[in-house]
């Protein structure tokens, strides 16, 4: 497996890997119904989406790299301390839709990065990147 598809698939992993903590953060304390049936929706997605990344990565013989945990860390600090001061419907939607803008970016960017990149890798991250954008536009319902 070459080099740039290795790369491609293992942002689509870590991409899939932190938003859907994310989701899962945020539905264990939204007490919008509405709110945490969209949030499982995308967590669902997010699962499917990594295992095939990571499916993709084995048959190539590759180990997905996980996020380092500085990084993991830093999210879940913030993600608290904003959540902490509002846990209204408005402002968790607003952060997801806030983190689904920067999916669509990571991806772009994940993708220009690697042109040589195989298909069913670049097809994966523009799946990701097409449901981040779907995502935003769902969640503004909330804001």
């Amino acid at each position: 497996m070459d080099e740039q598809t290795i790369r491609l698939l293992n942002e689509v992993a870590q991409n899939t890997e932190m938003a859907k903590h994310t989701a899962q953060d945020l539905a264990a304390i939204t007490g919008d119904a509405r709110l945490k049936n969209e949030l499982h929706r995308q967590i669902a997605a997010y699962e499917d989406l990594q295992n095939r990344a990571r499916a993709m990565l084995a048959v190539g013989g590759e180990e997905p790299k996980d996020q380092s945990f500085a990084a993991k860390t830093a999210a879940k600090l913030e993600l608290k301390m904003k959540a902490m001061a509002d846990r209204s419907p408005h402002n968790l939607a607003g952060m997801l839709v806030e983190g689904s803008e920067m999916g669509v970016e990571n991806m772009a960017r994940a993708i220009r990065a690697c042109p040589g990149a195989n298909v069913g890798a670049v097809a994966l991250a523009q799946r990701l990147q097409h449901a981040e954008s779907e995502y935003a536009h769902r969640l503004q319902a909330f804001l």
